[in-house]
C-alpha cells in the first residue's frame, strides 16, 4: 500500500459510511470543512507531517492556510497534536515549536493548542489542525457542467522545493549551485492565498488547493460533485526547473505535491485567467467540467483517463526509492 492518503475507493467504502455528518468537508477530495457558528462561519482544515524536513514546519503551516482559503476563509489559529519517538530530545522538540512559532506569527495567526506525546515511532509524527472563518463560503454544489477550470500558479512547485532542500547533496553531483538554489527559492511560491482572493472577487464558485499531484487535485475536483473533467495537457504551465528534477528523480511531476497552485472553477475562466496575469500569478484555463463521468486530460490528439489518486510521489521517494539510493 502506498503512504499518504488511503484511496478514494478505501475512504468510501471503510470511513464515509461511518461517518454522521454531511457536511462538505466528508465529501471526497474536499481539504476543508465549514461548520455554521451562530453570525459567523468556521472553516477547519487538517494535515499530517510523515516525514520531517528543514522548514517543514513553514511548508505545512502554509499547506493548511491554502486549505481555508480554497473555501472562502481567513485563517485564524492553528492547533498542534505532535508525536515523538521514545527517544526524541528535548532540544529538538524546542526547535520544532520555535519553528512553527515564527511560522505562525509570519501568518498573523495563533497557536492556540500543542499537544506532544511520546509513541513508538521512527520520527515525529505532527497532526496540523487550521481554523479560520469566511464570509463567502464557497461549497462544491455550486460547480456545473460546461464551467472552466482555471490553473493558478505552475505545477508541481510545492515537491520540487522539498526534492530540493531533502536532497540537495544527491543534486550537486547533477546541477549547479545556482540552479539548486532557484529550486530551493520555490519554496516562496507555495501561497495561493492572493489567487484565492483574486478568484473570488472574479467570480470563482469553487476552488481547490492542489497538495499531492495535480492529477489528483484534478480528479478530487471532479469527485466531490460526482461529475466528469476535462483538461488540456499542453496548457498546464510548468517552470523548467520541475521538468530537469523530475527528469532527474525518475518521478511524474503531475503525481508531485502542488502546493502553490490552485484549481478554480467558474462559469468564466477567461475572466479569472486575465485577472490572475494582470496581477503577477501564472493563470490559465485548462479545461471544463463535463456532464459524464470521464476524467480525462487531452494531449492533441491523445487522451488519457486519470486514474484514482494513488499517492503523492513525495512519499515514494521518501519512504522508498531513496532508501536504496
Amino acid at each position: 500500500m502506498n503512504p499518504g492518503k488511503v484511496s478514494e475507493v478505501t475512504y468510501k467504502r471503510a470511513i464515509l459510511k461511518n461517518l454522521n455528518s454531511k457536511n462538505e468537508g466528508v465529501k471526497p477530495g474536499v481539504n476543508a470543512a465549514n461548520i455554521q457558528l451562530e453570525d459567523i462561519t468556521a472553516v477547519v482544515s487538517s494535515n499530517c507531517i510523515l516525514k520531517t524536513f528543514d522548514g517543514c514546519e513553514e511548508f505545512y503551516v502554509q499547506r493548511s492556510i491554502n486549505s481555508i482559503c480554497e473555501k472562502g476563509g481567513v485563517p485564524k489559529s492553528l492547533q498542534l497534536s505532535i508525536t515523538i519517538p521514545l527517544e526524541f530530545e528535548e532540544k529538538e522538540v524546542n526547535r520544532m515549536i520555535k519553528n512553527f512559532r515564527k511560522s505562525a506569527d509570519s501568518h498573523n495567526v495563533e497557536i492556540n493548542q500543542c499537544n506532544v506525546y511520546r509513541g513508538a515511532t521512527e520520527g515525529p509524527i505532527i497532526n496540523i489542525f487550521m481554523i479560520g472563518t469566511t464570509g463567502n463560503l464557497l461549497k462544491s454544489d455550486s460547480i456545473k457542467p460546461g464551467m472552466d477550470v482555471i490553473m493558478a500558479g505552475t505545477l508541481a512547485i510545492g515537491g520540487t522545493s522539498v526534492i530540493a532542500e531533502r536532497y540537495k547533496d544527491k543534486l550537486a553531483g547533477k546541477f549547479s549551485g545556482r540552479f539548486i538554489s532557484k529550486c530551493l527559492e520555490l519554496k516562496d511560491y507555495t501561497s495561493t492565498e492572493k489567487a484565492s482572493a483574486i478568484a473570488i472577487d472574479t467570480g470563482a464558485v469553487y476552488m481547490h488547493a492542489v497538495s499531492e499531484g495535480l492529477f489528483s487535485g484534478l480528479w478530487e475536483v471532479a469527485s466531490c460533485v460526482d461529475k466528469g473533467i476535462q483538461v488540456d495537457i499542453n496548457k498546464i504551465p510548468i517552470w523548467q526547473q520541475v521538468i530537469e528534477i523530475a527528469e532527474f528523480m525518475d518521478i511524474n511531476p503531475y503525481l508531485l505535491e502542488g502546493s502553490g497552485s490552485l484549481l478554480i472553477v467558474s462559469p468564466d475562466g477567461y475572466k479569472i485567467e486575465e485577472s490572475l496575469n494582470a496581477n503577477g500569478i501564472y493563470g490559465e484555463v485548462i479545461g471544463k467540467i463535463t456532464d459524464n463521468k470521464n476524467r480525462v486530460v487531452i494531449n492533441g490528439d491523445e487522451t488519457r483517463y486519470l486514474e484514482p489518486p494513488r499517492g503523492d510521489e513525495i512519499y515514494e521517494l521518501t519512504f522508498m526509492k531513496w532508501r536504496f539510493f
